[in-house]
């Protein structure tokens, strides 16, 4: 596109500089025969001419004048002997050569008897050629490069939208086959259980069910952030007042029964003024729920997990804090990175993040604030979202 592009400028720049070119070459000879006849045929005072043109005449009383600065040899005599002549034409025009250089040159007998010759010297009209041709060119050239650098460009933009939707599609494909591999083996497992739990006996057939349950709500949670994901950048930018402090609030109330089942003491925010920023809702949600989920997740259980939401300044903070064992060295600088994976609260399995924390990190700085994780002071990890405040 941008080959094509600069082409395209390329051949209109040509058009129109060989344009531009031919009709003022055409103008300037144009302009060499008008200034000889009126040279010849209208001036009475030959000191009074143009710089590049010469004179010579002669009254009938056998006078002569030439202009200031005319060459030695003009007049021509032949020429001037052709108008006289009785049957000879009254003008006479043609090309000379002299002391190397090339004239244009007019003679003319007027009515009233004066005979008078111009010359018309070809080197200041090659010097102005030269320097206009010059002129042409380098501005060609100039708007070469320049039609080159503004196809790039162009291009660069057009296809940007392309590639990034192209980027996009790629990823939600590598996504979705990773995060939904798991669910759905689950899925089939538990399917399989159940099956032959229900074709033995009934016993045991409640417990399979929750589990099939569970996992469904899993992979439901998955598929809501995969799209969620996909769709962060290409949704138009959608700025309402949110209390980050109500939807914090939401979110512990709507943990609190999956953290008793562990044991897990989930507190917070403390009551206060709203704390409002600029956002959209539904991933400003999907965040606190996150980060929720991620810390009750790696507590211990009887441990306990506090979400606070503070105003700071011109910035909203909410901050999620557990007793865990904290962040491990390993995963420290890959805590918001896709896939990434630290030891579980028990010490033995592998816990993922999956798409939660990245997520965050993708929602948090599509509204212009950040989000970081570290060790507490007093153990367990702490993950820390920072907004601009509406207020």
């Amino acid at each position: 596109m941008a080959g094509l592009t600069a082409a395209a400028v390329a051949v209109t720049l040509l058009v129109v500089g060989g344009v531009v070119l031919a009709v003022t070459l055409r103008e300037q000879g144009g302009e060499a025969g008008r200034l000889l006849s009126h040279a010849t045929g209208d001036v009475d005072d030959v000191d009074h001419l143009p710089s590049d043109v010469a004179a010579w005449q002669r009254r009938p009383d056998g006078s002569e004048e030439r202009s200031p600065g005319a060459p030695g040899w003009l007049p021509v005599r032949r020429d001037v002997q052709r108008v006289l002549a009785v049957s000879g034409p009254r003008v006479v025009e043609r090309t000379v050569e002299r002391t190397g250089s090339t004239y244009e040159l007019r003679t003319e007998r007027r009515p009233d008897g004066i005979v008078v010759q111009a010359a018309w010297s070809g080197a200041a009209h090659l010097r102005e050629t030269t320097r206009l041709v010059t002129a042409v060119v380098v501005a060609m050239l100039v708007g070469l490069g320049l039609s080159v650098l503004v196809g790039v460009l162009v291009a660069r933009r057009a296809i940007a939208p392309l590639e990034l939707a192209m980027a996009r599609q790629r990823r939600f494909v590598a996504d979705a086959s990773h995060e939904l591999r798991t669910p759905l083996t689950l899925l089939t497992t538990r399917a399989q259980l159940l099956e032959r739990s229900l074709r033995r006996d009934r016993a045991g057939t409640h417990a399979q069910a929750e589990a099939l349950v569970a996992d469904a709500r899993r992979m439901g949670e998955v598929v809501t952030d995969l799209l969620l994901a996909a769709s962060l950048e290409a949704q138009p930018d959608r700025r309402e007042p949110v209390d980050v402090r109500a939807v914090a609030t939401a979110a512990v109330e709507a943990a609190q029964s999956h953290a008793a089942e562990r044991g897990i003491t989930l507190s917070g925010p403390l009551p206060g003024e709203p704390s409002v920023v600029l956002g959209t809702l539904g991933p400003l949600r999907r965040v606190v729920d996150a980060l929720v989920d991620n810390a009750t997740r790696h507590a211990p259980r009887d441990g306990s997990v506090e979400v606070a939401v503070v105003s700071a300044g011109r910035r909203v903070v909410l901050r999620v804090a557990d007793n865990g064992p904290g962040i491990d060295p390993a995963v420290v600088g890959r805590l918001f990175e896709r896939f990434a994976h630290a030891p579980a609260a028990d010490g033995r399995e592998r816990s993922g993040f999956g798409l939660g924390l990245a997520l965050v990190r993708e929602v948090v700085e599509a509204h212009g604030g950040t989000v970081t994780g570290r060790d507490g002071p007093d153990g367990g990890a702490v993950f820390e979202v920072s907004l601009p405040s509406a207020t």
